[in-house]
């Protein structure tokens, strides 16, 4: 398990070595149910999370905000070898080979889209994609270094993060809210493109309306929100 921020655990599970080859292969950006186990192998708790892996990754990784919750408090405490239950691939907030597709994240609404630019520059997709992700602070960016690396590396990525809580100098990046001039900026026409809107609910419906606001269809558009 690591540590990118103190208060997000990146974690990593792979099947048992009986289930090799029984779990079904999730599309870019779906969740699974996390169950923790009881000795007995009883599920005690269960939450939601996004995958953040590739469908073609041999494990699943997830990106978790710890809450101290009845999930979050056990996996805070888990080691290599402790066992989980695992339900699903779930949901249709899923990429499934649009050649236009734009990503709104903000904070640990990333996972899904780290998993979908994975799946994509693995895949070498042809098309245009621009991933907007939105932190408070420059140090609660997460996957900042591979997210540069996969723009750097594939033309057809782009990806632009904005930071709404400060304006460091060295930045480099957005500040302020997402909002129509920083879309038009970086993408131009919003409505040419099929969006995914993961986060906070209040910044979805932000960004939702603010689609709207450009043209586009809000029934077009995925979105999957919390709090």
């Amino acid at each position: 398990m690591e540590t990118p921020t103190p208060d997000t655990r990146i974690l990593r599970l792979k099947p048992v070595e009986a289930a090799e080859g029984t779990m079904p292969r999730p599309k870019p950006g779906q969740f699974v149910f996390i169950h923790i186990l009881d000795k007995a192998g009883k599920s005690v708790a269960r939450k939601p999370y996004s995958i953040a892996s590739s469908p073609d990754s041999p494990y699943m990784e997830f990106c978790i905000k710890m809450v101290h919750g009845a999930v979050t408090g056990r996996l805070e405490g888990m080691k290599i070898g402790d066992a989980l239950g695992i339900e699903g691939p779930l949901g249709n907030f899923f990429y499934d080979g649009e050649k236009k597709a734009a990503f709104v994240a903000g904070g640990v609404g990333v996972a899904p889209f780290i998993g979908m630019l994975r799946y994509i520059a693995e895949r070498k997709m042809d098309g245009r994609f621009v991933l907007f992700y939105s932190t408070k602070t420059r140090d609660s960016v997460l996957y900042m270094d591979e997210l540069a690396e996969l723009a750097r590396k594939n033309p057809n990525i782009k990806v632009v993060m904005t930071l709404t809580r400060e304006t460091p100098r060295s930045w480099k990046g957005e500040c302020g809210r997402l909002d129509r001039e920083m879309i038009r900026k970086h993408l131009g026409e919003a409505k040419d493109y099929h969006w995914w809107i993961c986060g906070p609910v209040e910044m979805v419906n932000s960004i939702k309306n603010c689609l709207a606001g450009l043209g586009k269809d809000v029934k077009d558009i995925r979105m999957e929100g919390w709090g």
